[in-house]
């Protein structure tokens, strides 16, 4: 079921309590340690309603942008408290960073944070099989790669809560740099300057790796995709692009392109992000209900 629209969207922003093994948990948990990899503590922000419940809860889990380089995942606890609010668990992933990290250490951490949280289900009361990436920019480029590898056993090589999968329910991605990255015209590309070593022998090979286009089927969630149409940083055609692939699988996705939109639709298109913003909102409710 496609749906297409000329528009944008805004993502939220969120903040702090101790952290108890046996605790009922509501409010913001900051810095909640999911395992070490290499060397590097992983760890995971999560913000819990503060009403009382009954049932397991849908998870929306964010994943900061930052071009691979930069960014924390402490910069989402604004929006994980809103959406906490709104009867979600929310939680905010850390991952390692480029260039100290390269390509496949990014998607590596994410997966492994959608495996502690299933891992963690009945612990923190929430559904394993209702979570929903959110991300942007860099962090949209992760979410997209996570949704497609959910039913690939790549990316899990660090022995960290193996026996869980890391598919999940569906994906919100705005200004995504997803591509065919096996094409000469993305070889100079951020994502693959930042993600990729020029000079590996395996560099035509991670280059079809770290492609959402080698592993899209079917049986992949469904896709929230927004684009503005003068991105400066991410070409508008690398969306256009993986929604020709969507579309040639008769996929599940909502594409909205925003005319005029910049990297930050936000700031560039204020009013078609709003309205987009509330298409997000009722993707994301769409999902997350019971199925």
């Amino acid at each position: 079921m496609v749906n297409y629209k000329l528009l944008v969207t805004v993502f939220f922003s969120l903040s702090i309590t101790a952290f108890a093994e046996d605790a009922v948990y509501s409010g913001l948990h900051k810095d909640i340690p999911i395992g070490v990899v290499e060397g590097t503590q992983l760890s995971i922000n999560i913000a819990f309603p503060e009403t009382n419940r009954t049932q397991s809860l849908p998870v929306v889990l964010f994943i900061h942008g930052g071009g691979f380089v930069s960014g924390d995942k402490n910069s989402k606890n604004r929006q994980l408290r809103k959406f906490a609010e709104k009867g979600f668990v929310a939680a905010s992933a850390m991952y390692r960073l480029s260039p100290t990290y390269r390509f496949p250490s990014q998607i590596e951490d994410i997966k492994l944070a959608i495996r502690f949280l299933k891992a963690n289900a009945i612990r923190f009361g929430l559904d394993p099989d209702r979570i929903i990436l959110v991300g942007a920019s860099a962090g949209s480029y992760l979410a997209v790669m996570a949704g497609v590898t959910g039913n690939f056993d790549e990316f899990a090589h660090h022995g960290l809560y193996s026996e869980q999968s890391s598919s999940v329910r569906a994906v919100v991605a705005q200004s995504s740099p997803i591509a065919n990255f096996t094409l000469p015209k993305y070889r100079e590309s951020l994502t693959v300057q930042r993600l990729v070593d020029a000079s590996s022998q395996n560099y035509s090979q991670t280059l079809r790796q770290m492609s959402p286009e080698t592993y899209l089927d079917p049986s992949d969630p469904p896709f929230f995709l927004s684009h503005g149409t003068e991105d400066e940083l991410v070409p508008v055609y690398m969306s256009r692009e993986f929604v020709k692939a969507l579309e040639a699988i008769n996929h599940d996705f909502d594409y909205y392109e925003v005319e005029g939109g910049t990297h930050s639709l936000s700031r560039s298109a204020p009013q078609a992000s709003k309205m987009v913003f509330k298409e997000l909102i009722n993707f994301i409710e769409k999902w997350s209900e019971t199925m």
